[in-house]
């Protein structure tokens, strides 16, 4: 099974599917203001020394109001992970500056580490948050730079687990994914939406993109004989008493069903195929849109539907 933590299955998943990396930034990270938006940055970071790069960080991102953000999965514990981890965002905070901008323009960064292993090692909460701050008694914030790390390791290890919170769901997809289905019921994948797009996305991840065309031509072929070849034959048969006259009834109708038929499976190839593809784009519009998009009965949306979840 693919593991959601390993670099490849994660990049793939959190660089294609902004709203469920939203949702994970929004779910951890101790924001004020919910991220609504985001436009992904190059994740390569070069050094200022020629010849010399620091390393690639997971997914890089910015949202609408500039405030940039790191998310970095640590499978295995590294020497100066920290350290490491800290000179990405100044990195990327200085370089705001650099770029022509003004100063007072200059936004925040933060950075989400998951990690696979305990970090701190003597608290018992497995989320810690970190940020530039004065010295001394009655520190104040200085608002620039904010860490948070989710030990996934310790949250195991404390064998707790409630489906309503959101950090938990997030916690099961990571390290069990392939519980979340059966787990959570329809309303609640509903409710976590935006979440939900990272389960699906990981789905498809066991398969290569030969197995998934192959796989969605099937589907889409055996749809198109089943619901289409009757839509048409009804069409076509309507078709023929419209043209057919008393005197030649019966060769009117051959004659309407033959053209309905040709005309009704051609419509209905490329209205199946389309509302496959929309579908899967939009998984949560609405059966409404669905038949008003591509004029379909309510039955065959809800088969649609089906199928492409099944």
């Amino acid at each position: 099974m693919p593991d959601p933590r390993r670099d490849r299955v994660f990049k793939q998943i959190f660089h294609h599917h902004p709203r469920a990396l939203i949702h994970l930034l929004n779910s951890f990270l101790p924001l004020n203001d919910p991220i609504d938006a985001v436009e992904y940055m190059p994740v390569e970071l070069q050094s200022d020394l020629s010849g010399l790069h620091v390393p690639i960080v997971d997914v890089r991102c910015r949202d609408s109001g500039g405030r940039h953000f790191i998310v970095e999965m640590q499978v295995q514990k590294k020497p100066l992970f920290f350290r490491r981890v800290l000179m990405n965002a100044c990195r990327i905070y200085s370089r705001q500056g650099s770029l022509g901008g003004k100063l007072e323009e200059v936004c925040p960064v933060y950075t989400l580490c998951l990690l696979d292993h305990a970090m701190f090692r003597k608290e018992e909460d497995w989320v810690h948050h970190a940020e530039t701050r004065t010295h001394g008694m009655g520190s104040e914030p200085l608002g620039e730079l904010f860490f948070t790390f989710v030990e996934m390791r310790k949250w195991l290890e404390k064998g707790t687990f409630d489906s309503e919170d959101i950090r938990d769901a997030w916690m099961l997809f990571f390290t069990q994914p392939e519980r979340m289905k059966d787990i959570y019921t329809p309303e609640q994948r509903q409710r976590y939406k935006e979440m939900w797009e990272a389960v699906r996305a990981w789905d498809l991840t066991k398969h290569s993109e030969r197995e998934l065309w192959s796989m969605d031509k099937t589907v889409q072929d055996m749809w198109t004989h089943e619901a289409y070849v009757l839509q048409a034959h009804d069409e076509g048969l309507e078709k023929g008493r419209v043209e057919g006259r008393d005197e030649g009834l019966r060769e009117g109708m051959e004659k309407g069903k033959s053209e309905g038929l040709t005309m009704g499976f051609d419509n209905g190839v490329e209205g199946i195929l389309g509302a496959c593809r929309f579908l899967k784009e939009n998984p949560t519009v609405s059966d409404d849109e669905m038949m008003h998009r591509f004029s379909l009965s309510g039955e065959t949306v809800s088969r649609v539907r089906s199928m492409m979840q099944s």
